[in-house]
């Protein structure tokens, strides 16, 4: 646990003792996809020093809301990833970036992968009448997710695990573009912004079924 502390019995109060330091709920966000190795953290929270990464783990370590394992061959390297009670802290993370979202962003503010991914399921906005499962694939740098919009629900997972509709590439900063401006799929292919493989129809429908919550 942090070493400051509110010292109240509040249920929120004794929430944040635990992660209510500086980048402590970002490295949760960084982990809610799967575990991570200590430079691809740093990679995902670039204004986080190394010292302050490192005791941010620590203290998440402590509280048991992150473990450090070790993974075998052919790898052999040590990884952090959340636990149970760790996991449970994804719905908090969807809420306060819903809630965020109105928030004004600097025009030169940068959005993690694993950022982009998680607000996916805070910005969902089901549609009238059900509708079949849309899959697209969407690949950032080295990443890969797989994201399956249901009628009621986002499933996000790192890795190419399910068939899909369409695979596409581009960057964060292109992605929320096609959400939040007048972008579209076939203008991004044409800027050389965006690389689709499969339906693009489909791949525009995906976008569309995101953007800000009512007030």
């Amino acid at each position: 646990m942090s070493q400051r502390s509110y010292e109240e019995a509040c249920g929120a109060a004794l929430a944040m003792d635990v992660v209510g330091e500086r980048w402590a709920l970002l490295v949760v966000r960084e982990l809610i996809f799967g575990p991570k190795r200590f430079r691809d953290l740093r990679h995902g929270l670039p204004k986080a020093s190394q010292n302050v990464l490192s005791q941010r783990l620590r203290e998440l370590e402590e509280s048991g809301v992150v473990r450090r394992v070790e993974l075998g061959p052919p790898v052999s390297a040590h990884v952090y990833e959340l636990t149970k009670r760790g996991q449970q802290l994804e719905p908090v993370l969807i809420a306060l970036g819903c809630w965020g979202a109105r928030v004004p962003a600097a025009h030169d503010a940068e959005m993690s992968t694993d950022a982009f991914m998680l607000l996916l399921k805070a910005l969902y906005l089901p549609p009238a009448e059900d509708a079949p499962t849309l899959a697209v694939r969407l690949l950032v740098d080295a990443d890969a997710f797989d994201v399956a919009v249901a009628p009621t629900e986002v499933r996000v997972t790192r890795g190419a695990r399910v068939d899909v509709h369409a695979t596409m590439r581009a960057d964060v900063r292109t992605l929320w573009r096609l959400i939040f401006t007048d972008l579209t799929v076939p203008a991004a292919i044409d800027a050389g912004e965006l690389e689709l493989t499969g339906d693009p129809a489909a791949a525009q429908r995906f976008f569309r079924l995101f953007g800000l919550p009512p007030e």
